[in-house]
């Protein structure tokens, strides 16, 4: 059993210690110092570089596949560049290495550019609102076995990834503007011009309708007894679909209330009596 150093001898070794950990910082303060600002450096640029692409370059680009490998290329160039300047800078040589994973780097993105499409891959971001199965929300988290779903009423649902990529997906975050459909029956005896009319103005009045891809326009789907079936409809940006919606609907029954010539048909059921002849 090896001997227990005395307590004074102990505090010495420990003191000594630090003062040498601490002479080492010292010698070593410079080179962590600027270690730590290439990395922030590189991260900068990289966020910068990506923030400008976002704004400037991605909305104009048809290939969004090439854009996208050619910034993750340039990405990971500052992200090697920055290591292998972090390692030069501590004294590591670099000179054999650095050749190699620059060369790794541009025979990598080749190879992604080109299997990509050949890779299944989840059609989704997590912030994407979409609907599987029936079950319509927000994604908040995706990993390899599971994806969370939170539903607009607060509950958040689990679904296995793997029955999630089996099933029928609808993305509505994937394209700018998303189409409003309103149907509505009016009764026979209203001025059909004018509904369709009104339709159209209601929904060209409001600032959040876009022109492109189409301005608002109507059609008449269905006549019956007891009314015609109209559609109506106009494009809006993503983010506004649901309050637009809601809005254009109040502004149209609040039009057909004032408005005599035109009236929403109601449920109709005709009742026949046939009477028995009396003997």
């Amino acid at each position: 059993m090896a001997e227990k150093l005395p307590v004074e001898e102990q505090i010495e070794e420990i003191a000594d210690t630090t003062v040498l950990v601490f002479d080492k910082l010292g010698n070593y303060g410079a080179q962590i110092a600027g270690s730590l600002y290439l990395v922030i450096g590189a991260m900068l640029v990289i966020f910068l570089i990506h923030r400008l692409a976002g704004k400037l370059i991605y909305p104009h680009i048809k290939n969004k596949r090439l854009i996208r490998v050619f910034f993750g290329t340039l990405y990971v160039f500052v992200l090697i560049i920055m290591a292998l300047l972090v390692l030069d800078k501590i004294g590591v040589p670099v000179d054999g290495v650095a050749h190699l994973a620059l060369a790794g780097v541009l025979i990598g993105s080749v190879v992604v550019f080109f299997l990509v499409p050949f890779i299944p891959s989840l059609p989704f971001f997590i912030g994407h609102i979409v609907e599987v199965n029936g079950i319509f929300g927000v994604i908040t988290a995706i990993d390899v076995f599971r994806i969370t779903i939170k539903q607009f009423d607060g509950t958040s649902v689990t679904i296995p990834t793997a029955a999630v990529m089996a099933s029928t997906i609808k993305n509505f975050s994937v394209i700018p503007h998303r189409r409003i459909e309103i149907m509505l029956s009016v009764n026979n005896d209203s001025d059909i011009d004018k509904t369709r009319q009104v339709f159209v103005e209601v929904m060209g009045a409001d600032e959040r309708v876009v022109n492109d891809p189409s301005p608002p326009f109507t059609h008449i789907v269905n006549a019956t007894a007891s009314g015609v079936d109209m559609v109506a409809y106009c494009w809006v940006k993503n983010e506004d679909w649901l309050s637009t919606r809601t809005d254009l609907w109040q502004k149209l029954v609040a039009t057909f209330n004032v408005d005599e010539s035109i009236s929403m048909s109601l449920p109709q059921q005709e009742v026949f009596v046939h009477s028995e002849p009396t003997g």
